[in-house]
């Protein structure tokens, strides 16, 4: 940071709230199950010279994290409100940071595959002004001031995990921590939630007769038809005799592959407008409101 910048530091407030953003991946037996839950932490720092702002989530409902699967959109709404008395009138910006279940932050390379797996709603009312759309971490900036008492729009709606995403890529979301049968507890079968079919052998019979893939081996088709093979049982996906939950004395503790879940963490800073040019400019002349924003994310 300049100068400039420094000598009027004392007229910069930073307003830091995080939010979290976490997607967790559950595999049963044969069928991957996708859910989230999200946590809020509403804080609000008050500095000197009367600049305040306050990060929060007005659509987030906790209910709507829960049971995640693909293709369905939760709301998610970061924004940052002009708390400040006096009529002080704000520049603000918003920094993303995406880490992984451990809370490591992830490489670029991995957030770029992560961003790939998930649709974001974002607004056009912010610009990126530090990082790169793909990056690990991401600095906006509000394209307009924000006077006092003045929300700005979210700098995005929504998260959607894409309903094209394949097991694996499930897997990679969760964390391959090298879970084997053992480790899981299975429910018994239901037959009011599991349907049966038969897999006939391909001389079977009955094995080209659709109509008659519930006969099982040995048993008779209306029409006098006999299963004169041995049939497999075939669960349905849904089935809850393939759904297992991890031991919890499984005692498998260490990713091999994959992320382990994600966080976004999401970070607010403001200053005070009156004391910069602007949002954004490349006149190195000029003292302009991002430079200062981005140094107080460091």
């Amino acid at each position: 940071m300049n100068a400039t910048v420094n000598n009027k530091k004392k007229k910069v407030l930073t307003a830091v709230l995080v939010s979290v953003l976490v997607v967790a991946v559950a595999i049963g037996g044969t069928l991957a199950y996708l859910f989230a839950k999200t946590e809020t932490k509403e804080n609000v720092f008050t500095f000197a010279d009367n600049i305040r702002g306050k990060l929060d989530e007005p659509s987030w409902d906790p209910d709507e994290g829960k049971d995640l699967v693909p293709g369905k959109e939760v709301p998610k709404d970061p924004m940052i409100t002009n708390t400040s008395v006096n009529g002080v009138t704000e520049y603000a910006a918003i920094k993303l940071t995406f880490v992984n279940g451990a809370g490591t932050t992830l490489s670029d390379a991995d957030t770029a595959t992560l961003l790939s797996l998930v649709d974001i709603d974002w607004s056009n009312t912010w610009t990126l002004i530090d990082g790169t759309a793909t990056a690990a971490e991401q600095i906006y900036a509000y394209n307009d001031t924000l006077p006092q008492g003045v929300t700005s729009d979210p700098i995005f709606y929504s998260l959607t995990i894409k309903d094209t995403v394949t097991p694996e890529q499930l897997l990679w979301l969760a964390g391959d921590y090298g879970h084997d049968l053992t480790c899981y507890e299975f429910d018994v079968h239901d037959a009011a939630k599991c349907t049966i079919t038969y897999r006939h052998h391909e001389r079977c019979e009955i094995a080209a007769q659709p109509d008659k893939a519930a006969v099982v081996a040995g048993g008779t088709a209306a029409n006098g038809d006999v299963c004169d093979c041995t049939a497999s049982v075939i669960h349905e996906g849904t089935c809850p005799s393939l759904v297992g939950n991890i031991k919890a004395d499984c005692g498998h503790t260490t990713i091999i592959s994959g992320l382990g879940n994600f966080t976004i963490v999401v970070e607010g800073a403001v200053v005070q407008a009156d004391s910069f040019d602007g949002p954004f400019g490349t006149d190195t002349t000029k003292t302009y409101a991002a430079d200062a924003l981005i140094d107080l994310f460091v």
